[in-house]
């Protein structure tokens, strides 16, 4: 149980991380190590070494496979390091489990995202680490569903696309993959950086930068990524419709996605 003096209690002083569990696979746990890591040393939280970190994950893992019966079967995982306050009281961890939230229709029709009324300031120290303190994500999930989307896409105080509340973003046009870069204040997701390597043994180009809403218009295909959606198609913006492309020749997103399937694989087991 969380001291009541605990940071994370009074001002939602913490990290974390989302991972998804395969059965008892851990999908890319160095990656959210190392990210995890980053956002500790930013905020002055010490931090295990990754073995110690990764064993208390699988313990956990085993616990929760076990009590909701989720063994063969996928789930996220919740880790969070509060920031505790001082030598009295100590940083603590939490876990939490849940479902994935996203269904095979999702992947077959896309979802729909909607543009968000308020920027994200690309220039908060918070836009490069998983804070606890996610009201603001909360808030924005929240309009876009009163719109009727299932994700809200941010764009900057400078009007350049950003990122969704819970995703990064990647748009397709003339063959070439774009995503908006670290400094329009998206954060550094896991699965984007396994796009991008894919993309890169994959031969396909690839451009990050700064990107205006009107970059959308003309584009073939839009999709999203997080530890959870993996590669998510995205089948509306606001009220422009995406024909989804389901020819992988003709299909960046699909032949990413299937490398990227190939991937996470191949990473099974690896510690």
């Amino acid at each position: 149980m969380l001291d009541k003096n605990d940071r994370l209690v009074l001002f939602g002083y913490g990290i974390f991380e989302t991972l998804k569990v395969n059965g008892l696979h851990i999908e890319v746990p160095r990656l959210h190590y190392r990210r995890m890591s980053k956002g500790a040393e930013q905020l002055g939280i010490p931090m295990p070494s990754y073995e110690v970190w990764r064993e208390a994950l699988e313990q956990n893992v085993q616990r929760e496979a076990s009590a909701a019966r989720r063994e063969g079967t996928a789930f996220a995982l919740r880790v969070t390091l509060s920031g505790g306050a001082g030598q009295e009281v100590p940083p603590q961890w939490l876990y939490h489990s849940r479902p994935i939230p996203y269904t095979e229709k999702d992947y077959q029709e896309g979802i729909p995202i909607a543009i968000l009324s308020r920027p994200r300031n690309e220039y908060s120290p918070l836009v490069q680490i998983k804070s606890t303190n996610t009201m603001e994500s909360i808030l924005a999930k929240q309009e876009a569903e009163e719109k009727g989307a299932r994700e809200g896409l941010w764009l900057n105080t400078k009007g350049y696309l950003v990122e969704g509340t819970l995703s990064n973003l990647f748009v397709v046009r003339n063959g070439i993959l774009y995503t908006p870069s670290l400094p329009c204040g998206c954060l550094p997701g896991t699965r984007r950086q396994i796009v991008l390597e894919c993309a890169q043994k994959l031969g396909i180009p690839w451009v990050e930068g700064e990107f205006p809403l009107a970059f959308l218009d003309d584009a073939e295909e839009v999709f999203l990524t997080n530890a959870l959606m993996g590669i998510l198609p995205v089948a509306q913006v606001d009220e422009r419709r995406i024909e989804l492309v389901d020819a992988e020749e003709r299909s960046l997103r699909l032949r990413i996605n299937e490398f990227y399937h190939n991937y996470i694989t191949s990473c099974a087991g690896s510690r």
